[in-house]
């Protein structure tokens, strides 16, 4: 018998598992899950492609460059999606334009800033340029007026080098505010508005961790680092999790030392500038000492020869004194050896003897002396002929590797600018584009209400 007031029972007693495994409107057309699938994979490869396989490689003007790179072709991509989607701007939620327009705003004045950090380093090429000018001599040593000049130019460089972008402080609340709103909106009755709000979710996310990295590495500074999760279940999440662990942690360690030139070539420059700023300084305080020692060696030198000629006047005085006592002498003697009857020759003999050896003795000391300074003197100059020999190859090794890391940070410069530069138009031209449909898709609805 049946039970007339039991009603329809359930076969499954707790409710249908199936609705919890595919809850309503989760299943999306195939066409549209295609379009999803393929940009969400194009995204996980950019991100794999962007992946350092060494931290310190975020700190190169080169891996900053394909990090732009990156987001430009994520852009570009999005911008695709939206045209395969064939979704009206009119059919877009006020919640969805107003996502991608303050999103957009922000991102251009993040790219505006970025742009003017690398344009005040590249002012500061033109000071690395000139001072090498200066230096340039060829294989030959840089004049004293050359090394006073570079000098000037050098420290200059040093000192601009050590200062942080203003511009770059204002990208801090612009990438917090976007890291603080990234969120995954939920979209009702409407299967292609939900495929945009997560590839708009999907490249908001990238864009804001590699704009962070950026803007960190340029001012030297970890503060712009964001740390966020994204969830497990896109296709391009274990991508984003990989890069955000490979760099994040080990780039907030090294830039918490409060090294200023965190970018690798710059700091490669600024080394050499301060190494040859010291080498500068020092081959002109060796310069001035060899002048002062050899004005005093001139000096002493005419002091010596003026002694030496006055040693001479007075040997030839006392040759004079001589000759006198020994022409006394002899007369005294030979009176003597008349009555004494001894050999006058003998006599004559032994006093040229005497009076040879007086004069022969009286100069030899002051040439004796003479000689020892001479011997002093030349074991001086050869050590420091040595030491100004090691000075100069010094420089000019220094100069030779200054000039080399200059030509990298000016290359890296000028590729990363364009990059940036691109990016930025990018990012403009989609925000004009939706802007143009949103006064056109206005201008329709305003149409049709006059014509009703």
């Amino acid at each position: 018998m049946s039970r007339p007031h039991d009603g329809h029972r359930s076969f499954f007693p707790m409710g249908n598992p199936f609705r919890m495994i595919l809850p309503r409107g989760a299943r999306l057309p195939p066409k549209l899950t295609e379009l999803l699938t393929s940009y969400e994979d194009g995204l996980a490869s950019s991100l794999r492609k962007v992946k350092p396989e060494a931290t310190s490689e975020v700190f190169t003007l080169s891996w900053m460059k394909l990090a732009v790179e990156c987001l430009s072709e994520l852009h570009t991509n999005i911008a695709t999606l939206i045209t395969e989607l064939e979704l009206p701007l009119s059919d877009w939620d006020e919640k969805w334009v107003d996502i991608y327009l303050n999103s957009s705003v922000k991102l251009l004045d993040i790219c505006i800033a970025l742009s003017s950090e690398l344009s005040r380093l590249d002012q500061g090429q033109l000071l690395v340029r000139y001072l090498l000018n200066v230096l340039n001599s060829g294989s030959d040593m840089p004049s004293q007026e050359q090394l006073r000049r570079a000098e000037v130019s050098l420290k200059e460089w040093i000192e601009r080098a050590s200062e942080r972008s203003p511009r770059l402080d204002s990208c801090l609340a612009a990438l917090q505010e976007l890291s603080g709103n990234l969120s995954l909106m939920k979209v009702r009755h409407s299967a292609k508005g939900k495929v945009l709000m997560r590839a708009l979710y999907g490249i908001e996310a990238v864009t804001v961790l590699i704009c962070s990295v950026l803007v960190a590495v340029l001012s030297g500074t970890f503060k712009p680092l964001v740390d966020f999760d994204v969830p497990e279940k896109f296709g391009w999440s274990t991508a984003f999790i990989d890069l955000q662990k490979a760099i994040s942690g080990e780039l907030s360690r090294q830039l918490s030392r409060g090294s200023v030139a965190a970018v690798k070539e710059l700091e490669d420059v600024d080394v050499c500038a301060k190494q040859l700023h010291t080498l500068t300084c020092t081959v002109q305080l060796e310069e001035e000492n060899a002048s002062l020692a050899h004005s005093f060696s001139r000096s002493k030198e005419v002091v010596l020869a003026d002694t030496t000629a006055q040693g001479r006047g007075h040997a030839d005085n006392l040759k004079l004194a001589d000759d006198s006592s020994c022409q006394h002498e002899v007369i005294m003697l030979q009176s003597i050896t008349t009555e004494g009857g001894m050999d006058t020759a003998d006599i004559k003999e032994d006093t040229e003897t005497i009076g040879h050896t007086k004069e022969v003795m009286a100069p030899e000391k002051i040439i004796d002396r003479g000689h020892q300074d001479d011997n002093t003197k030349q074991d001086t100059g050869v050590v420091t002929d040595i030491s100004c020999l090691e000075r100069r190859e010094e420089l000019l090794n220094c100069i030779s590797r200054m000039s080399k890391s200059a030509e990298r940070l000016q290359l890296g410069l000028d590729s990363l600018s364009k990059r940036v530069d691109d990016f930025f138009h990018i990012v403009l031209t989609g925000r004009d584009a939706l802007l143009c449909n949103l006064r056109f898709s206005n201008g329709g609805k305003v149409a049709a209400e006059v014509r009703s």
